[in-house]
């Protein structure tokens, strides 16, 4: 080979460089590809990067060319990120506007001019859509309900107050401190127990230590009243790990009801549809357990206002009820008094008239006797006095009797009506016993968990049955 027979790198360069612009000058190409090796030189914001096809089949890279990225088209990517929340960097399948450059010294390259975001969100999209159909696909337990998703978790019923919480979030979270300090530092004193499970919660290849995590959670065995997710903000991509297939499965199918607030501001994630309540934040899913606790003490002091009011009136018409058996028990009393005195007038009056034709009857015979007395000695005379005598004296003496058998008999009564009256009965240590402001004297209709009402001397108590036993009136112990 002759001295003339070569020539210098540049100048094969030049002449590659003019063979370049003269085909690609003024030239743009939107092609789709996949972002490698990406760096950004934040002080002269300028991206560097490969642009890479990959093989459908294997993976394999089929064709790769520099790329870089300056000016306007820096530009345009703040504008992506912005518009998609994703930031650009390396494994991203995007669509973007190039022009064709070759410099003798850096070689072969292509200039990004701009990128188009819609096609990234649709991407995304896509992916996003497989897979919830494929939970749907897959798994019986889950189902669509118009926009919503029902899961085995989300038809859970959250415990009527929430204490015991088991928190899965970043170690260094910001959002996991939001959301201790404002359920430590709520409003109303409520007390929590928070039980930190720390993993990593950005970038679907960390799934599975995620996930690893969530069973952690479920193989302490500890009875937790909720799971919550926690994370504070960060770019589409950091979101990713949320819509992975694995973690929104076990979300859907957790037997503890999960809260989520992973700070996802735009879109809901997996996840959040696969779990029992979405919030948009840390603080919110605070928040949220807070006002469910805060709605459980309001239903319970309605309820407590709700027991005064209705014991008062329940005492109120009792009262009412037992001043008018006290009215009816004192005016039945003293109707049967006048009814056994006007009897014992009535008696006397008997007793009187027949007194007197006893004494009539007598005095007939006394006359008889005298008339006999004249005519017989002395000695029959007081014969017949003495009998006279005993005669009135039986008569007296029959009159006592009767009279005071008379009295015994209204004392008795006396005595029953007062044995029998209800403040006899309560103070002797037996109660009356009210069920649906009715006296009961069996058990027949009380049955277990009735409300019922004890009256006894001086009190008046509301209770509950808490075990009906059946009783044959004959045990020794009462």
């Amino acid at each position: 080979m002759g001295p003339d027979q070569y020539i210098r790198l540049s100048q094969l360069n030049d002449q590659i460089q003019d063979a370049i612009n003269a085909r690609f000058k003024g030239q743009t190409y939107w092609i789709v590809a996949d972002i490698t090796n990406h760096s950004f030189k934040a002080d002269k914001k300028i991206h560097y990067f490969e642009l890479v096809e990959k093989s459908e089949k294997d993976s394999t890279i089929t064709a790769k060319i520099m790329g870089k990225s300056w000016g306007t088209g820096a530009l345009r990517i703040l504008d992506f990120e912005i518009a998609t929340g994703q930031r650009f960097t390396n494994n991203l399948h995007v669509l973007v506007q190039v022009s064709v450059d070759f410099h003798p010294l850096y070689g072969l390259s292509v200039n990004l001019l701009d990128i188009d975001s819609n096609f990234m969100l649709g991407i995304l999209e896509q992916q996003r859509n497989a897979t919830l159909a494929r939970l749907v696909r897959e798994n019986g337990y889950i189902w669509k309900e118009g926009e919503q998703y029902s899961t085995l978790n989300s038809r859970l019923k959250l415990p009527a107050v929430i204490q015991k919480i088991a928190v899965i979030s970043s170690s260094s979270s910001a959002g996991n401190e939001d959301f201790r300090h404002t359920m430590v530092h709520n409003d109303f004193g409520y007390a929590f127990q928070i039980d930190d499970y720390h993993t990593v919660v950005q970038g679907d290849n960390n799934a599975k230590l995620f996930l690893n995590k969530l069973i952690d959670v479920y193989n302490t065995g500890i009875p937790y009243d909720a799971i919550v997710i926690a994370r504070g903000g960060g770019s589409q991509s950091d979101f990713l790990i949320f819509d992975n297939y694995g973690i929104g499965r076990a979300v859907a199918k957790f037997p503890i009801p999960v809260i989520t607030g992973i700070g996802h501001q735009k879109n809901v994630s997996i996840t959040d549809l696969m779990a029992h309540t979405s919030t948009k934040t840390p603080t919110k899913a605070a928040e949220f357990i807070i006002a469910h606790n805060r709605s459980f003490e309001e239903g319970i002091l309605a309820l407590q206002r709700t027991i005064v009011i209705r014991s008062q009136q329940l005492f109120l018409g009792h009262y009412r009820e037992l001043s008018q058996l006290k009215n009816a028990v004192s005016y039945n009393a003293k109707a049967l008094a006048e009814n056994h005195k006007k009897q014992l007038e009535r008696t006397r009056e008997q007793l009187a008239r027949n007194s007197r034709a006893v004494l009539h009857e007598n005095q007939k015979r006394l006359l008889v006797a005298a008339q006999q007395t004249l005519q017989r000695p002395k000695m029959i005379l007081a014969e017949r006095k003495g009998e006279l005598v005993q005669l009135r004296n039986a008569i007296k003496t029959f009159s006592n009797s009767y009279l005071r058998r008379e009295e015994l008999t209204l004392e008795h009564h006396q005595k029953t009506l007062k044995i029998m009256s209800p403040q006899n009965i309560l103070r002797k240590g037996y109660a009356i016993v009210r069920v649906n402001n009715a006296i009961a004297s069996s058990g027949e209709n009380i049955e277990q968990g009735d409300d019922i009402e004890v009256i006894l001397k001086d009190t008046r108590l509301i209770s509950t049955v808490k075990e009906k036993i059946q009783y044959n009136g004959r045990e020794p112990d009462l």
